[in-house]
């Protein structure tokens, strides 16, 4: 009897043990199910990539810096942190030229602080259109040209991308840039005539200034305020941010609004380095630019109007033109300048497209 009681003990701890088993078994197939999903949620790639710029290191102190920093952000929020950008602002990587040729060598995956005409003078020729001085009579008309969404910068993103080997993903907007110098107010053409003026190098902005009498010369953003303040040129042009950001009333005297042209920055990346990444990581850089865009566009709309006031607190003499005066320097250069651009541009019947757009705006 003690045996029969022993046998069914041990054949029932056996059942209870399979049936633990059993359990257990069906136990570690359920909890396999999160992990296989966690697997494929971060199937994604990490990437990491350089961004460099110009411009400061604050964030608040200047637009293209708020685009870097925006850029940035968005980026690794849109990802799910599966991305992320390392900053190198204030020429940490080199000037916008050699930025720029990092780019295109793949050795730096993006930059800013790129002029529209410094791409044009040495990559793109036809971009040379947003030279055509007066083209725009303001910053609004030259955002909506080049609408990130839209067809007109769509086509021109994917021909630059093409022949160049850099992909621009928006194009910031600066601002209209205008004349200031140390000498005379400048109301009209002739009162340029002899003026030393530094510009970019843009063949483009050059021909206009020589056309109306001044002797443009080259000088890099970073020597900009030595050299006005030692004398080696008398005046210089830009948008009235940047005038506020080198304390040109420190070293100059009148500033002229004429806007002659916009100041279009491009945003780049290496087409090679976004072909590289998925469909997915394309879609996040695509919308974390359009961000920063919008973050540029907001802070130089918000701080144009005081921008120009601080310039007048300063002492700068600010000199608005009539229409009529406005008008005579559009007719003393820009016929010679669009015969320039077009001497230059592959495709010289983009201008007539671009003029026609313009017009719609």
């Amino acid at each position: 009897m003690k045996k029969l009681i022993a046998m069914l003990v041990a054949a029932s701890m056996g059942v209870m043990l399979l049936a633990g088993c059993g359990g257990s078994a069906g136990s570690d197939k359920k909890e396999e199910a999160p992990a296989e999903a966690t697997t494929e949620a971060a199937a994604e790639p990490e990437v990491t990539f350089k961004l460099g710029w110009a411009e400061t290191a604050e964030r608040e102190g200047h637009p293209l810096s708020q685009a870097a920093y925006t850029f940035a952000e968005q980026v690794e929020q849109l990802s799910g942190g599966t991305m992320k950008v390392e900053l190198y602002p204030a020429a940490q990587l080199g000037d916008a030229s050699s930025m720029l040729t990092q780019v295109e060598a793949g050795t730096l995956e993006s930059c800013m602080s790129i002029s529209n005409g410094q791409f044009a003078t040495s990559y793109y020729p036809d971009l040379g259109f947003l030279d055509i001085p007066y083209l725009f009579d303001s910053a609004q008309e030259a955002y909506d040209l080049l609408d990130p969404e839209g067809d007109f910068f769509k086509e021109l993103q994917a021909d630059i991308a093409a022949k160049t080997g850099i992909r621009p993903l928006v194009f910031f907007n600066e601002g209209l840039r205008h004349i200031t110098n140390s000498k005379r107010e400048i109301r009209k053409p002739e009162d340029l005539k002899g003026l030393k003026i530094r510009t970019m190098n843009v063949a483009a902005h050059m021909k206009m200034f020589e056309t109306m009498g001044a002797q443009p010369t080259n000088i890099s953003w970073n020597e900009l305020y030595t050299a006005l303040q030692t004398g080696v040129v008398d005046a210089q042009e830009n948008p009235v941010i940047n005038a506020v950001y080198i304390s040109a009333w420190e070293v100059q005297k009148y500033m002229t609004l004429d806007g002659h042209v916009c100041l279009c920055g491009l945003f780049c990346m290496n087409d090679k380095f976004y072909g590289s990444l998925t469909p997915d990581q394309q879609a996040v850089v695509d919308q974390a630019a359009r961000e920063a865009l919008k973050a540029e566009y907001k802070m130089f709309s918000d701080n144009e109007a005081n921008a120009l006031q601080t310039l007048k607190d300063n002492g700068l003499e600010v000199i608005e033109l009539t229409p009529e005066e406005k008008q005579a320097f559009v007719d003393a250069c820009q016929a010679d300048v669009i015969e320039y651009l077009k001497s230059v541009m592959d495709t010289p019947e983009l201008i007539d497209r671009v003029l026609e757009e313009v017009g719609k705006n």
